[in-house]
């Protein structure tokens, strides 16, 4: 799964015309960890740091791990996956709905 996240955030990254540097800016990240995340070669990202990416990104937290859009329908997915997703979208409409 975080291949495929390093991929997705990289592919939107592109889309925003946005460099790693700016990403790195905006969303409080150093550009090492940004850089290793595009590669897959970091493992270890947190609900937290997940959530500040989608929103720089300007897309859900689902669509970074998932590379679908979000439909609210998670059958597709093994229950592992459709828990973690049901948690983090959790976490992310307690992040922001408390701004």
């Amino acid at each position: 799964m975080e291949q495929q996240l390093g991929k997705n955030i990289a592919n939107r990254r592109h889309e925003l015309n946005m460099t790693q540097q700016q990403l790195a800016e905006l969303s409080n990240l150093s550009i090492n960890f940004i850089s290793r995340l595009e590669r897959g070669g970091s493992n270890d990202v947190s609900s937290t740091t997940l959530l500040r990416l989608a929103t720089v990104l300007g897309t859900s937290m689902d669509s970074l791990m998932t590379n679908q859009a979000s439909t609210g329908n998670n059958s597709h997915r093994g229950p592992q996956l459709r828990k973690l997703i049901n948690n983090l979208n959790f976490k992310n409409k307690l992040a922001t709905g408390l701004k």
